[in-house]
This record gives C-alpha cells, sequence and structure tokens, in this order.
C-alpha cells in the first residue's frame, strides 16, 4: 500500500473526481455526487482512549477508508459523503460486524462513512463502516448496516 502524504493524497481524490466528472461530460462547478467524493467533511474522531505506539492519525484512517470505498462501493460514494466517524474499538472474534475480520488484531478503527440522499440508483444504505487497523492501515472489512 502507498501512502500519499495528506496534500497529495487529497490531491489525488480531487484529481480523481475532476476526470471522472469530466469523462461524463458534467459540469464541475455545480455540486453534483461524483465532485462530492473531493469535498469530504472534516472526520470526527472517537472511541477507546489508549495509546496506541505507531497508530495512524485518524485523517489518515478515515483517507484509507474512502480510498476502500472507491475502490469497492464507488456508487454508494458517488451520492456525497454527509459524514466520516472514525472510532477506536476492541476487535474480539463475535463482537464487531459479521463482515469484519479480525484475525490477529486486537483493536481496530471502524470508519463510518454516511451517505448523502439515496438516488433512483436502487443504493438505499445510510451508510458502510470500514474497518481499518490503527498502525498498518489495512482493510479488515466493511461492514453494511442492512446486513445482520
Amino acid at each position: 500500500m502507498i501512502h500519499l502524504p495528506r496534500p497529495a493524497g487529497r490531491l489525488a481524490v480531487l484529481l480523481l473526481a475532476t476526470i471522472l466528472t469530466g469523462a461524463c461530460g458534467a459540469d464541475i462547478s455545480s455540486p453534483t455526487p461524483s465532485s462530492a467524493i473531493s469535498t469530504l467533511p472534516t472526520p470526527t474522531c472517537g472511541g477507546l482512549k489508549v495509546q496506541i505506539a505507531a497508530a495512524l492519525p485518524c485523517d489518515r484512517v478515515a483517507e484509507i477508508a474512502v480510498a476502500a470505498l472507491r475502490d469497492r462501493a464507488p456508487q454508494q460514494l458517488a451520492r456525497g459523503v454527509a459524514a466520516i466517524d472514525v472510532v477506536l474499538s476492541e476487535c474480539p472474534r463475535r463482537e464487531v460486524p459479521p463482515q469484519i475480520t479480525c484475525g490477529q488484531a486486537k483493536l481496530v478503527q471502524l470508519v463510518t462513512v454516511t451517505f448523502g440522499p439515496a438516488a433512483s440508483s436502487g443504493f438505499i444504505e445510510p451508510s458502510l463502516t470500514v474497518a481499518v487497523e490503527p498502525t498498518s492501515g489495512a482493510i479488515l472489512g466493511i461492514s453494511n448496516p442492512l446486513i445482520r
């Protein structure tokens, strides 16, 4: 995994959104779902308060989660992002959503990305939660609140 510095990562997201919007022939000056990707809200950070050596900062964890959704759920992300909440949680088996595979991880950053209004695309999930390992940034899974 390539870790881009924060400004370069934001530039890459903006460039990707511009390319995708331009490819569709849309006006990039209007607030469309495609251009909403480049204007992500500031993540809120919470959860357990423990010191983790070499832990990634909250903003970086949020960037990793959004990048995972860009790859795995681009239709959802195209609806726009209303909020990003990052919560540090314990990761014992059977205590996290079934789509999350903790492996050897004891702690996990659960990044809940709340989307804009559902369009006629048929995607109705209000949010998806990406589980990120706090030090490596590895994706441990993506949880859909409508699947239990």
